[in-house]
């Protein structure tokens, strides 16, 4: 890997750790920029940094880092009822930035696809989450989708229509300076 390409990583890894400690609490699954900050780094970087940036994010926290929302840290966070979500964040960096990385002839084009994959990855992010909430706090899939899922799909598509538009900007003006 190239010392551009770690530093990079690193980058936007902070990124994402300034994004996801950004919280406001709203009972087991607080709402979060996380997913945001997944999302604008996938867009921007393709799919392989990404996932670097994602899983560099994941380990930080893992090792006690207070990088998670709410300034949490640490392997039980990651065990406990929401660590599905951000153990989801990888393969939603691999599914946006795959979106991203493909050439289309026309911005809009670009943007609804790029949005798609957002969406797409949410779901994941929702499947994977909500199994694992399912697992540890032993609850059927009604209450669970009634606490982790429903209450945070509006805004959440407002997340991926952001990162998508920002995203899509950012990563085509870094690409005219030649810094990435």
């Amino acid at each position: 890997m190239k010392t551009k390409t770690m530093i990079t990583c690193a980058l936007f890894a902070a990124v994402i750790c300034v994004f996801s400690v950004i919280t406001i609490p709203t009972g087991i699954v607080p709402v979060t920029l996380g997913l945001f900050g997944i999302m604008i780094t996938a867009v921007i970087l393709g799919s392989a940094k990404a996932a670097v940036s994602t899983a560099v994010f994941i380990l930080l926290g893992a090792v006690g880092l207070p990088v998670f929302s709410g300034f949490k840290g640490g392997v039980g966070v990651l065990a406990g009822p929401t660590g599905g979500y951000i153990w989801s964040y990888v393969i939603m960096a691999v599914i946006i930035g795959y979106a991203a990385s493909r050439q289309y002839e026309k911005k809009l084009t670009a943007l609804a696809s790029i949005f798609a994959s957002c969406l797409i990855s949410v779901a994941v992010c929702y499947a994977l989450g909500t199994l694992q909430f399912m697992l540890v706090q032993k609850t059927n899939l009604q209450t669970a989708l009634t606490l982790c899922v429903l209450p945070f799909i509006p805004l959440d598509i407002v997340k991926a229509a952001a990162a998508s538009y920002a995203g899509y900007a950012v990563k085509q003006r870094l690409i005219r300076a030649h810094l990435i």
